[in-house]
């Protein structure tokens, strides 16, 4: 079983049970309701980066010169949500895999 959303979130539809992989133009509405699917994944990624971004900056600003230390487990956690994350190669460095190639 997944997760359970509440709210508007319960009612959007999770991926077309009838998209092919192999074959994604048999069913053009499944295509679409798939790349729909993908982005809204996309899109939840890029909003929980920029919650824990938050969560760094407010850290940085409580810790002081102690952030090095004390918000290390934050800025794991930022890190290793940016992976893969962003829009037109927004994110290329160390931490992402777009910038290896």
């Amino acid at each position: 079983m997944g997760k359970q959303f509440h709210g508007e979130a319960a009612n959007y539809p999770g991926a077309p049970k009838n998209f092919d992989p192999e074959n994604p133009y048999a069913d053009g509405v499944a295509m679409i309701a798939q790349r729909e699917h993908v982005v809204r994944e996309k899109m939840v990624k890029v909003e929980t980066s920029k919650l824990l971004r938050e969560r760094v900056q407010q850290c940085y600003l409580k810790e002081g010169v102690n952030h090095y230390q004390n918000c290390k487990e934050e800025v794991k956690a930022y890190l290793e949500s940016i992976k893969n994350v962003g829009v037109h190669r927004a994110n290329i460095g160390a931490h992402d895999r777009a910038g290896a190639i």
